[in-house]
């Protein structure tokens, strides 16, 4: 779990990369800001949950979905196939 962000200008990022990178890589992500952009160097660990929590979130939406879709009459996709002779 992240602990607190630090926020920067890019050329002060720029300056002080190596502290920017073990900050970030020890679990502090850094927010860097260029006029109006901004983006947020963070841990290679963290990337990888937030993107297995994106995932698990995806999969019960799409479940959601699905249950709904039958649920409302909605042919399963292996019933057709079965239908069609694709089985």
């Amino acid at each position: 779990m992240p602990q607190t962000m630090r926020e920067i200008s890019a050329s002060e990022a720029r300056s002080k990369f190596s502290e920017v990178f073990d900050a970030a890589y020890h679990g502090s992500p850094v927010v860097v800001r260029k006029h109006s952009k901004t983006v947020a160097i963070i841990s290679m660990e963290l990337l990888e949950s937030l993107a297995e929590l994106e995932a698990k979130h995806d999969t019960l939406k799409a479940r959601k979905a699905l249950k709904e879709f039958l649920k409302s009459g909605g042919t399963p996709m292996s019933q057709i196939k079965k239908e069609l002779g694709f089985d």
